[in-house]
Formats: C-alpha cells, structure tokens, sequence
C-alpha cells in the first residue's frame, strides 16, 4: 500500500517503478526502518508524557519551590496520573482490540499464549520506554538515579497489579470496567485535579514520602510480582478474550464503528434545507463552482457551524476558568513573574487542533465531492473549488482564532499584564497568521492526497505521516527557547511559502490527486 501511494505522488511517484513489488530485500529492509520508527515513537510519547504533564507544571508553577519541594511535586503529579488514572482507564486483558479477535478467533492461536506474549511484550516495553525519559526529567526534577529507576520500575509493577484486579473484578462480577465510560472518565478527571491542584495551592503533599518507603516499595514489588505470577499461570483466557471480542462491540470492529460514527458525523439536518428569500437572493447572485459551494455550504450550515460553536464554547469556558484563577492567585504570579511570551511555543499545538479543517473536508467529501469527483470536469476544475473553499475554512478558523486571542487577552490582563503592549499584538499576529496555515494545511492535504475512501476511512498512509510530521513539529516548538518576535516571523514566512506552494501544487496536480479512492 505504501508503494502504491508513493507512486501517485507528483514528481516523487515517478521514480518509483512498478518492479519494486519484487525486491524482498527492499521490502524486508523497509520493514526493519518501519519497526525502528515505531519503538523510536513509543521512546518518544513517553519524553513527551514525563515532560508535558509532569516535569513541565512543577518546572512551570513552582519556580519558587526548593528542589526538595519540586521533586515532591513531582512524584505526586506522576502518582496521580500514572498510578490512579491510568490504572482505571487501561487494561490490556480485557482491551477490544481486533488484532486479538483476529489472531484468536479467526487464527486459532492460543488465548493463553496469545495473552501471555501481550502482556510480554507490553510491559517490557513499557519499562523500557518510559526509563530515559525518567532518568533525564526525573533527575531534572531533584530525583537521583536509583529514584528514578525505581519510579519506572514501581509504576511497571502496579501497572501489572492493575491488569490482575481488572481479570478479578471482571471474575466476580462480569464488568469490564474500561468499557464503564463515565466510572473511567471522572477517575480521569479527578486524578488529574488531584495531580495539579496542590502545586497551583502551594500544597506540597506527602506522596514522594509514601509512595518511595520501604514498605510501599515491598508491597508493589511483592504485589506486582505476584500478579505477574498469577497472569502467566491463567487459565481462564478463553473467556476472557471472548469477553474482549465481541464480534458485534463497536469498540473492537473499528472500521465499521468509524464508518458509522464518521458518517452520522458528516450528516446534514433536514432543517437545514429550508431556504428564506433573503438566502436566495444571496444564492442567485452566484454562479459556476461558487454556486455550488454556496448550496452545499447553505444546506449543511448546522453541520458547519456545530464544530466551530463546540470550539467557540470550549475556549470561553477555558477563558472564563483562567480569568478566575488569575483573579484568585494573582500575587502568586506576580511572584512568578508571569510572562505572555510563554505562551507562544504552544500556539501551534493549540490552534493545529482547534481548527475545523479536518472535519469540514470530511462533510465536503461525503455530501458533495464523493459523488461529483467520478466526474473529469470537476476533478480537472480542483483549483477552483480549492480557493473558494480554502477562503471559507480560512473564515472558520479565523473567528476560533479570534475567540482565543480575546481568552488569551482576557487571562493576561487578569493576571496584572498590559491591555496593549508588542507581545500582546504579536501574539494576536501568530494566532492569526497559524490559523490561516492550518486551513491552508488541511486542504492542500484533502487535494493533493484525498485519504478518504466510500466508507470515510483515512487509507493513504503518507496523510498520516505528514499529519504526524506536523503534530511532532508543533509538540517539538513547546521545548523550544525562540523569542516571540523570531517566532512571528517564522509563522509569516510558513504561513506566506505553505499559500503559495499549496496553490501552485494544487493546480499543477489537483486534477490528478483529487479523486475517489
């Protein structure tokens, strides 16, 4: 697949040739570069986990902590989330994974040996994963080298004590508890609230004390060994995977529950196929493709408008929030010398996933373009509709950037800062300007490799690779040290070079890429 979608590449596709489908030595060599990636990514959401949630906050918000202090900080953030809300919401035992029902329902492996290799394989790895990323932030954090060692291997354990009371607790009383959604989602929350709350009071809790005692200690160790004991000398794995393999749990078909919950997704109201005299004129005045974009836009207005209001909503709420915290601990980040060019390393991250891109080019290829791109004269007119529809996404987005300039503004002002000041323009400038890259992203993405297929799955594997390029680009700009003014122009300068590539690429080649697969 992946060689089929590198030839319909523009000029790249060309130079490879139809006889790579032969070399066994090319593919086994791919093969080896594909497995190295994916053990190179689990090292690397785990720097991202132990950095982003744990070593950044306590760096963050407890500037005026004693290394003592921060290290207590620490471990108790680490506890909350790894030990109490991770152990609920995940469970490789009881998980619905199709691979499972494929390898043990249609394979005929053995459940035992299936499970026994899952739970190897899983736990070594997540041990090994996760023991640089403690080792560099915990030591940063005031922890020595044993300490953190013992961090990794600590939570390793529990982990596995965890999978042995979800076995049990399913024994006695049938539930899944992964598959109890709201019991799962406020233990989340609430061990989150518990993470962040004492460093934000200036608490500092006694976790880091209890949790790295010698009795703690022994009881894990002793507790995860035993579970691990109990796991490899199961015998009760065929119930429990048929438990996890429903042929009819949406959780485990995921292509028919992503066909399903993708389409509803993308479906218009019948409301919204009522037109006043007002709208008609607007429509009349129209012609070609922008009359057609204008109906289709018209007609699935809830559809359009439901994504941008649910965004519109969540960044008041998370406004209003950080306006009522800043209120409440003003002093304290007076203390902490609060600085808006904080912010600007993690705009790309905030406005890559609060645009809308990615969901209006869904609804535009289930409720227009999948019918009309089996035709030449709209494949070859792509530039066209490309513009038309790039300067409406580009609208969207730019009022969700607005929404979080003025929760942006609102915060600084609440937290002492200037109403008017250069960062505070140029933060309005960044927001703006990666608003409109983002909408320029998402649809040169959706004419030039158009990864939906009938059924709304994304199949082209070179969309998730520039996806997943872009999303590590935006994660990587949060360690960066680039001062605001730097880092607007690099935004222009993206942003000015993406609009011109986009829409010379998409008119050389749009007629060709954009298709039905």
């Amino acid at each position: 697949m992946l060689i089929y979608y590198i030839q319909k590449l523009p000029i790249i596709g060309k130079l490879i040739k139809g006889n790579l489908y032969s070399q066994l030595d090319v593919k086994k060599a791919i093969s080896i570069i594909a497995i190295i990636i994916t053990q190179l990514f689990g090292f690397a959401l785990r720097f991202l986990y132990v950095g982003l949630l744990l070593f950044l906050p306590v760096i963050g918000l407890g500037e005026g902590l004693s290394d003592e202090d921060r290290l207590k900080q620490f471990v108790h953030i680490f506890a909350m989330i790894s030990f109490v809300a991770a152990s609920v919401s995940t469970a490789t035992i009881l998980e619905p994974k199709r691979e499972k029902y494929v390898a043990v329902k249609l394979m005929r492996m053995s459940p035992t040996r299936y499970m026994q290799a899952t739970f190897g394989y899983r736990y070594l790895t997540f041990f090994v994963y996760l023991v640089p990323a403690m080792l560099i932030f915990g030591t940063l954090a005031g922890a020595s080298f044993l300490e953190a060692l013992l961090l990794a291997a600590l939570i390793t354990l529990w982990r596995i004590a965890a999978e042995y009371g979800h076995l049990k607790l399913f024994e006695k009383t049938g539930i899944v508890l992964i598959k109890q959604t709201a019991i799962v989602w406020v233990v989340i929350f609430a061990g989150y609230v518990a993470a962040y709350v004492p460093i934000l009071l200036n608490i500092v809790p006694p976790t880091e004390m209890i949790l790295l005692s010698l009795p703690a200690i022994i009881v894990i160790t002793a507790g995860g060994l035993f579970a691990a004991i109990k796991l490899v000398r199961y015998t009760g794995y065929r119930e429990v995977v048929d438990a996890a393999t429903k042929r009819d749990d949406p959780l485990l078909d995921l292509g028919r529950m992503m066909t399903e919950t993708n389409k509803k997704s993308v479906e218009s109201k019948d409301s919204d196929y009522t037109t006043d005299n007002k709208q008609k004129i607007n429509l009349e005045n129209k012609e070609g493709f922008a009359y057609l974009n204008a109906i289709f836009f018209h007609r699935h207005r809830s559809l359009i408008s439901s994504p941008v209001n649910k965004r519109l909503a969540i960044i008041g709420a998370v406004g209003v929030v950080g306006v009522m915290l800043m209120l409440l601990f003003k002093n304290k980040m007076q203390q902490w010398h609060w600085d808006l060019e904080a912010i600007f390393p993690f705009l790309f991250l905030i406005m890559y996933f609060l645009s809308v891109g990615e969901t209006i080019c869904k609804a535009m290829f289930y409720n227009c373009d999948l019918s009309l791109m089996r035709y030449s004269f709209y494949r070859s007119a792509a530039y066209e509709h490309f513009k038309i529809r790039l300067g409406k996404i580009i609208g969207m987005n730019l009022l969700i950037a607005a929404t979080v300039g003025v929760a942006i503004t609102a915060i600084h002002a609440a937290a002492g800062g200037e109403w008017l000041s250069q960062q505070l323009l140029m933060l309005w400038l960044c927001v703006i300007l990666l608003s409109i890259f983002v909408s320029i992203h998402h649809m040169f993405m959706y004419y030039i490799f158009q990864p939906y297929s009938t059924e709304l799955n994304v199949k082209n594997p070179l969309y998730y690779a520039v996806n997943m390029l872009v999303s590590a680009a935006s994660g990587v700009m949060i360690f960066s040290s680039v001062q605001a003014v730097p880092l607007t122009i690099v935004f222009v300068a993206l942003t000015i070079i993406y609009l011109v590539a986009a829409l010379v690429l998409v008119r050389k080649f749009g007629a060709k890429t954009f298709r039905v697969k």
